[in-house]
């Protein structure tokens, strides 16, 4: 989640819960520690919140999002080994900020492999709150007519300002219910009809250059590592 710490992380949680949000997603960059944390922290205040496990796997080919998943798969290995790991635990496979330019994105002609070939992709995020990759929304929605991937909103938040600022509508409150709604593709996307907040220019090119240049030799090493 960037710079947002898991208090944070639940104090906007508990606020949410009474707009009709009572289910996170927590997908941190190549582990599960923070979620586990956000996890403690709401059976501390004993909250009625539920919570998925998830992970942003950082693999040669662009970034991944694995949900419903116990461990994170080890990082910058290829995208078809990515798949396997997340799908050999019983998660969901979703692409985000798909064919972007400015972060580590899968490209138009890698999930068009991926899917002939017959990797399993459940879903595409369709909506992202960042200005990332703002441009490609109508290119991915075109796409996606091709694809028939479920189409998520999720709100990558780097920035606690972010947090809940996109998010997946489903039928049902329950993380089974969701998992349901992915499959059938009865999901879409929220959080376009709110204005995003703004934060100055210089920290998203901060964060560009962190996703591009910073963190990946860490991932690297963490990989290295565990291996």
């Amino acid at each position: 989640m960037g710079t947002a710490e898991p208090i944070s992380i639940c104090i906007l949680i508990w606020a949410m819960a009474g707009q009709a949000r009572p289910l996170i997603a927590i997908t941190d960059h190549d582990h599960v520690e923070g979620a586990k944390r956000v996890q403690e922290l709401i059976y501390q205040q004993n909250s009625s919140l539920q919570m998925i496990t998830g992970v942003e796997v950082s693999t040669r080919q662009g970034h991944l999002l694995g949900l419903f998943v116990a461990k994170a798969p080890k990082a910058m290995r290829s995208v078809e080994e990515s798949i396997e790991n997340i799908k050999e635990q019983g998660g969901l496979v979703i692409v985000p900020h798909p064919l972007g330019k400015l972060v580590p994105s899968l490209s138009r002609a890698k999930i068009d492999a991926l899917l002939e070939k017959g990797y399993a992709i459940d879903g595409i995020e369709m909506y992202n709150p960042s200005p990332a990759n703002a441009s490609m929304r109508p290119v991915v929605r075109a796409a996606n007519q091709q694809w028939g991937l479920a189409e998520t909103g999720g709100s990558d938040a780097h920035f606690w300002q972010h947090i809940g600022a996109a998010y997946t509508l489903f039928p049902g409150s329950s993380p089974e219910d969701l998992r349901q709604a992915i499959i059938e593709r009865t999901v879409r996307p929220g959080g376009q009809e709110l204005p995003t907040p703004r934060l100055p220019a210089g920290v998203y090119v901060a964060q560009c250059a962190w996703s591009w240049f910073v963190d990946p030799p860490r991932r690297i090493m963490r990989s290295l590592q565990n291996h």
